[in-house]
């Protein structure tokens, strides 16, 4: 889309007059080399222009001046840059006009750039659907996406042909060649924290994808991937020296695409930052300027907050799609918080005029819309709030990476501050999803339970299944439980009863089986995972073919697989499965 130029200062435009062209080429000293002019998100200040030196010296850029071309207006060409005495671009190699040096935004296609000396036209690039031949050598070249620049397929290499000479970049390469011969690259979007936001003690993994953009191939042996961590993200907080995790290299063919993975222990609860980076091992300690160094930053936290999804209605059924937030800390404002489905864009909260506060454990709703879950619900308007600009539709069908959708709350630095994974079938009565505790792991399917409250859901009230609180006191017991009875009720959904691990069970493997009072095990309810952090489950009264136990006492019996010859534990409780009501 063209944009107006009427917010550039103007004395910059003042002291820029255009010359008059003529179309005669000199022999070209320097080349355009790649544009990005429409970057994903905000354009101003992303942008960029580069200039290529294909000669074996130091080339001045004095009387440089790069101009863009309005398509739509054959012979108007604006200045964007003009060079200054003091730079110059060193042989074979980039120059990088940042978005930040142009005296006027780039214009999506169709449009041109002008690359000229001392009046003299050095190189033009014209891309889009262009006609008139002042605007182009040889054919247009293709107009790029959203997010792509376009790049010269040869540095340094002009046929005078744009449509042969350049082509869209996926992965715009800003002030490094195009093709070296050996070069890595980050996939732009592609690194990721699994899960996003993880606890205390949880295993996490950066995932990335790598590709090889150079025109050898690149052995195994040649890279790695290693990431630094950053604790909490105050002005005193420091990248660590040493790599907190290492993921081995894999060998690239040109064009060829392969995924890392790290693994990592977060910190304690608060923000961290994590940096992935490529290391080049042919390279000489404290070398620089590797083609296949690349870096990438994430934020992210360890555990959730301040702001925590804590019930998710995912299924319309019939006020809506909606999500229900908890705060863990006193909020100045909820409105400087967003949501945002897998897809990624983020819609703020609305929260009115006013900024809104919310106080530590207060609960409220953000809706799809809002006013058929005041309705359906009966709740106030203060508890029940939209979101600015549109919702992201949350799915209900499970894609291929096994999940139908996450919901994200995402906080005011753009990090996220909860981020909930779920599966379809997680609810079998289209009912919402309730978490079990907010300190439960929110990638964890365990710390989720179906509502079996009768109107399938508790939107602005406490959950209709919650984990026990804080452990009880003593030593030696591996789980306690919210209550002890599993009751059913005809025509209603069964309310099961919750247990959680207890501070004794930390950092042992667990088994976890449901017996009858012979001593049959009738539900294998925990199979050997290793309890590293918080976590939660629960029984509903069934088997492990999934038909309901006949009523009666059962004990649920917690045991632990030994690690390195350390003695077993284990601990019962005992709990009741009744049909119908008690008076």
């Amino acid at each position: 889309m063209h944009r107006s130029l009427g917010r550039r200062p103007a004395a910059h435009l003042a002291l820029l007059v255009l010359l008059a062209l003529p179309a005669a080429h000199a022999n070209a000293e320097l080349l355009l080399n790649e544009v990005l002019y429409d970057p994903e998100g905000a354009d101003e200040g992303s942008e960029f222009v580069e200039l290529w030196n294909p000669d074996t010296v130091a080339i001045s850029l004095l009387g440089i001046v790069v101009e863009s071309g309005d398509g739509a207006r054959p012979g108007v060409w604006t200045p964007v840059y003009v060079g200054a005495g003091g730079d110059s671009v060193q042989p074979r190699r980039a120059f990088l006009i940042a978005g930040t040096s142009l005296l006027a935004p780039l214009q999506n296609g169709p449009d041109a750039l002008r690359l000229s000396r001392d009046g003299v036209v050095l190189d033009l690039l014209g891309y889009g659907a262009l006609t008139a031949r002042e605007l182009f050598e040889g054919a247009p070249a293709a107009d790029a996406a959203s997010g792509q620049s376009l790049a010269r397929a040869e540095d340094g290499v002009d046929t005078r042909w744009n449509a042969a000479d350049w082509a869209p970049e996926p992965s715009p390469t800003p002030g490094r060649a195009n093709h070296p011969d050996a070069r890595l690259s980050i996939v732009r979007g592609s690194a990721r924290l699994v899960p996003d936001v993880p606890w205390p003690g949880e295993v996490a993994f950066l995932r990335a994808t790598v590709k090889n953009l150079g025109r050898r191939e690149v052995a195994a042996t040649r890279w790695r991937a290693e990431v630094a961590m950053r604790a909490g993200d105050g002005p005193g907080s420091e990248w660590s020296a040493a790599p907190v995790a290492i993921g081995p290299g894999a060998t690239l063919a040109p064009g060829e695409s392969a995924g890392v993975q790290c693994t990592l222990f977060p910190p304690g609860p608060g923000p961290f930052g994590l940096r992935l980076i490529l290391r080049d091992l042919g390279e000489p300690p404290g070398a620089s300027g590797s083609g296949l160094a690349d870096t990438v930053t994430l934020l992210s936290r360890s555990t959730a907050g301040p702001l925590v999804v804590n019930e998710i209605a995912f299924r319309d059924r019939g006020a809506g799609e909606w999500i229900e937030l908890i705060a863990r800390d006193d909020l100045a404002d909820v409105g400087l918080f967003a949501l945002s489905d897998a897809g990624g864009h983020a819609y703020p909260i609305d929260r009115g005029a006013a900024p809104r506060a919310a106080s530590a454990g207060e609960i409220f709703v953000v809706a799809q819309s809002p006013g058929l879950v005041r309705g359906a619900f009966s709740l106030p308007d203060s508890a029940v709030l939209g979101c600015l600009g549109g919702w992201g539709a949350l799915n209900d069908t499970d894609g291929e990476d096994g999940f139908a959708d996450r919901v994200r709350v995402i906080d005011p630095r753009g990090a996220p501050s909860d981020v909930v994974p779920y599966r379809a079938g997680y609810t079998a009565r289209d009912g919402s999803l309730e978490r079990l505790g907010a300190t439960l792991p929110s990638a964890a399917p365990s710390s989720w339970a179906e509502s079996i409250d009768p109107r399938a859901g508790t939107p602005g009230r406490p959950n209709s299944i919650q984990a026990p609180g804080k452990s009880p006191g003593g030593r030696g017991g591996l789980l306690y439980a919210s209550a002890r009875v599993v009751r059913r009720v005809p025509g209603s959904p069964v309310a099961p009863v919750a247990l959680r691990f207890s501070e004794e069970a930390r950092g042992s493997r667990i088994r976890v089986f449901v017996h009858d009072l012979l001593g049959r095990a009738r539900r294998l309810l925990v199979d050997g995972q290793r309890v590293l952090g918080e976590g939660a489950f629960f029984w509903d009264g069934r088997d492990d073919q999934g038909a309901p136990v006949p009523a009666g006492i059962y004990v649920v019996r917690a045991e632990t697989i030994p690690d390195d010859g350390e003695p077993a534990r284990s601990g019962a409780l005992a709990l009741a499965v009744v049909d119908g009501r008690t008076r």
